[in-house]
């Protein structure tokens, strides 16, 4: 039998080598992982840089900075100092989550999103060093309530709802006290702008597939995993169109 490990009082080291250690990818997984290693690189780490960029893409980086102002307006006062972040990307949430103090882990399924958000805090000199890995969402090892906040945003749009299902669950099993996240929000009008874009935008130039889901697909999977969403904001900027939540344990 498997030796119990007490997540809670294990150094961050042996916590990052039990929930990384094992890295065994999804198939979508995997396409997500090759996007971000080749066209979405470039993509992605110039939305979320500071840089000049197009006006279609400016609209992602605005909404994604607006979500990530929410959360850390929700998280900010909060007593809990050590977190997760899910699907790190160029580490965005995770150096804000530092800036206020959390212990920060970070991780994606991307090795160069990694490399790049590690570069980005190379000369990092105020505040609590993230820590970045690589690691994949949907093969998390099972590590109870050992991160006081998980957070995942902007992630769960590049899974099917049966993975995210499994995945949402394992998150929250991670996370002691809070869980907050986003999804791409299910409406008639954002399914017809995912239909254009599969139809007439060439495959290479758009990101990996793209998956709505209902609100209440999202709270029965949190309920279900003990957790009640407690707090919602919707965060809307033309075709970006995300649904912010925070969740506690029942």
């Amino acid at each position: 039998m498997q030796e119990q490990v007490d997540y809670r009082n294990a150094t961050p080291f042996a916590r990052r080598t039990s929930l990384f250690g094992n890295h065994i990818p999804t198939d979508t997984s995997r396409r997500v992982a090759n996007y971000f290693e080749t066209s979405g690189f470039s993509r992605w780490t110039a939305i979320y840089g500071a840089g000049g960029i197009p006006p279609i893409w400016r609209v992602i980086r605005e909404g994604h900075e607006d979500a990530i102002a929410q959360v850390i307006a929700w998280v900010r006062s909060d007593r809990h100092r050590t977190a997760l972040d899910a699907g790190c990307g160029t580490g965005n949430l995770a150096i804000r989550l530092a800036d206020c103090g959390y212990e920060v882990d970070g991780f994606d399924v991307s090795a160069s999103m990694v490399s790049f958000a590690r570069y980005i805090c190379r000369d990092r000199t105020k505040g609590i060093q993230p820590h970045f890995h690589v690691g994949d969402i949907a093969a998390l090892e099972a590590t109870p309530r050992s991160y006081d906040l998980v957070c995942c945003l902007d992630v769960l749009f590049h899974y099917p709802l049966d993975e995210v299902k499994t995945m949402l669950t394992r998150l929250a099993d991670i996370s002691a006290h809070k869980l907050v996240g986003s999804f791409a929000l299910r409406t008639t009008w954002n399914a017809l702008w995912m239909e254009i874009g599969q139809r007439f935008f060439h495959k290479k130039n758009r990101m990996t597939h793209l998956h709505l889901f209902t609100y209440d697909q999202v709270e029965r999977v949190l309920f279900r995993a003990g957790f009640r969403i407690t707090r919602k904001s919707r965060v809307k900027r033309f075709f970006y169109d995300s649904f912010v939540f925070e969740a506690v344990r029942a």
